[in-house]
């Protein structure tokens, strides 16, 4: 136990021991109720959402979505699933990870705790564990969506067609529109793109959140 210890506290490994303990206080808190588990939850905007609220709407079927093209930061966070699973558990995850290898790394590869042999496995240990975190999320993240399913959340809106059901909607006045679905219809508050005004009955396309 004393060798443990000493491997744990070693310069190659501390700083990952500390990350390690951290988290393990973080969870400790968790489970007793002081912090909220999405307390560092990051969200991410995710383009070509579907919303259920707040759409524009307009009569023209071919009208453009509105959007932005997310970045090679954007598609890296999304690729490891930042925004979709509580932050904490990913980098609890990652923290582990990091410090079993480095913990197995130093211990077999570098007992004298050499400092280019310790950046070396470094290196390795970021890599191997990068991978270990794609890998253990991926099922992790399919739990927490069936998890957090919002079974009474309406279905996807965009492209369908809807039934004004208040006097009037314009571009600055929001009225409320009806979209068909095999069950009760989704009602939508709704404004009108650009300067076009729908009446009551009238016909329209949601294009846009």
């Amino acid at each position: 136990m004393a060798e443990f210890f000493t491997a744990a506290l070693a310069p190659p490994n501390v700083l990952f021991t500390v990350l390690l303990l951290v988290c393990g206080l973080y969870w400790i808190m968790v489970i007793l109720g002081v912090l909220d588990i999405d307390l560092f939850h990051i969200d991410l905007l995710d383009v070509g959402l579907e919303a259920d609220v707040d759409v524009d709407v307009d009569a023209d079927a071919g009208a453009d979505v509105d959007g932005f093209e997310p970045g090679i930061g954007h598609a890296i966070l999304h690729f490891f699933y930042v925004g979709e699973l509580p932050t904490m558990v990913l980098v609890s995850m990652m923290v582990l990870s990091l410090w079993a290898f480095s913990m197995l790394g130093n211990y077999y590869l570098n007992p004298e705790h050499s400092g280019a042999m310790a950046v070396a496995i470094l290196f390795g240990n970021l890599a191997a564990s990068t991978v270990v975190l794609k890998f253990v999320a991926l099922p992790l993240r399919s739990l927490y969506l069936i998890l957090n399913k919002d079974y009474n959340a309406p279905g996807g809106v965009l492209g369908k067609r809807c039934k004004i059901i208040t006097s009037h909607v314009t571009h600055e006045t929001m009225g409320q529109a009806e979209v068909p679905t095999k069950g009760a219809p989704i009602v939508l508050n709704v404004l009108a793109r650009d300067v076009h005004t729908f009446q009551k009955g009238e016909e329209a396309i949601v294009v846009k959140k």
